[in-house]
């Protein structure tokens, strides 16, 4: 993670700009002057930056907030280091050397959450590409379909954008986020197929599965009838488990292969083959099409909201399908800031509000995802700030 340390951290007065970067604000936290958020816009990137003061050491932390860390890593990194400039003199460490020009540069082919809400085209979609190796070779062999490749692992994504300028690709897109919830905001029925290979077991945690009853459901929700969903994996008790789970949905065909030669051999799996381990392949086979439109949420706010304590608001709302936790407040002048996570308990999304002084009031970032679980909790939140605003 992209970090610099020193024993002092100065800015001047906000807002600032330098190199194309706006500092916008500075957000201590209620209670704990000890941590704060820097707010920061670059080109069509906005993101915090988190300064702490690490009081056994002596010394001042920043780095990007977690909640931020889909912004590219060279964005970041820019950022970080107007700062430790700033603080040259007051500097202890950093690890901000130069990147690649690639980290610098926002691809068009790297996508937001945003830009597949209407999403119509025909596609398919691979989750966890890892290296990239199967996902590229598909778009590169079939440039008439559109490819999604979904991933977490920052370096991977970065690996394979780089990959797709090389090969002159224009018909492959990449987020980085949760496949779990991204699912529940595709289109019904317009999926060609969906590759999951080689996932995480997590034998010793197995809420923190793709592979569920949910994601069954889903993934045959947005596939064509006769639509793929395909599983490979090494791991035998992983491959039982997805299959038991494919058995227990409704309206599906599956077929099951075993040490099943592929053209394309991905890096985990050449590695097993090495080790002469055996590889699980599950198909699974949509026999039924979804035309239920897809339903809309409207995550506005009020003209003017107004919250005018902390101390008595209430942080935590469970609800039958969904929960609402307001973790920590920042304050900068007149400005209120709320960091919260919310929706459905096993695929939950965190977001900061922004309230201004006018105030008005928005979600950093864009809008909440549009599921039935964040409507919900973004209902309870409005009823929240309004009895606050009352005190």
């Amino acid at each position: 993670m992209p970090h610099c340390l020193a024993k002092v951290i100065e800015f001047p007065s906000f807002p600032f700009e330098e190199n194309g970067y706006r500092f916008l604000f500075e957000a201590h936290q209620y209670g704990n002057l000890s941590q704060s958020l820097i707010l920061v816009h670059f080109g069509d990137c906005e993101f915090f930056l988190r300064k702490r003061f690490r009081k056994d050491r002596g010394d001042f932390i920043v780095k990007c907030e977690k909640i931020s860390r889909n912004i590219p890593t060279g964005v970041i990194k820019g950022a970080l280091r107007i700062i430790a400039n700033l603080n040259s003199s007051h500097l202890i460490t950093h690890n901000l050397l130069n990147d690649s020009p690639k980290q610098n540069l926002l691809s068009p082919f790297l996508k937001q959450i945003q830009d597949f809400v209407d999403f119509a085209r025909p596609f398919e979609l691979e989750i966890g590409f890892g290296s990239g190796r199967h996902l590229l070779n598909r778009a590169q062999k079939y440039p008439e379909m559109q490819f999604v490749g979904i991933e977490i692992h920052t370096p991977s994504i970065e690996q394979v954008l780089r990959q797709i300028e090389l090969r002159g690709l224009e018909n492959l897109w990449i987020i980085n986020f949760d496949a779990r919830v991204f699912m529940e905001l595709l289109p019904s029925s317009l999926c060609e197929a969906i590759y999951l290979h080689f996932p995480v077991p997590w034998g010793k945690k197995p809420h923190r599965r793709v592979w569920s009853k949910r994601f069954i459901d889903e993934s045959m929700r947005i596939l064509r009838r006769g639509g793929m969903l395909e599983l490979r994996s090494d791991d035998e008790d992983y491959f039982l488990y997805a299959l038991n789970t494919a058995l227990q949905a409704q309206h599906l065909s599956c077929k099951i292969n075993k040490n099943l030669q592929k053209e394309i051999v991905s890096k985990y799996e050449d590695r097993w083959l090495k080790q002469q381990k055996d590889i699980y392949d599950l198909q699974v086979y949509a026999l039924n099409e979804d035309q239920r439109p897809k339903e809309r949420y409207d995550f506005g706010f009020p003209s003017k909201l107004s919250l005018s304590t902390f101390d008595t608001i209430q942080r935590k709302i469970v609800g039958p399908s969904w929960f609402l936790h307001i973790d920590s407040f920042y304050t900068s002048d007149d400005l209120s800031v709320l960091m919260l996570s919310f929706g459905d308990f096993g695929q939950p999304q965190s977001k900061f509000l922004l309230i201004s002084g006018d105030g008005k009031a928005r979600y950093l970032g864009g809008d909440p995802l549009p599921t039935q679980a964040a409507y919900f909790a973004h209902q309870e939140l409005l009823k929240i700030i309004a009895q606050g605003g009352e005190h």
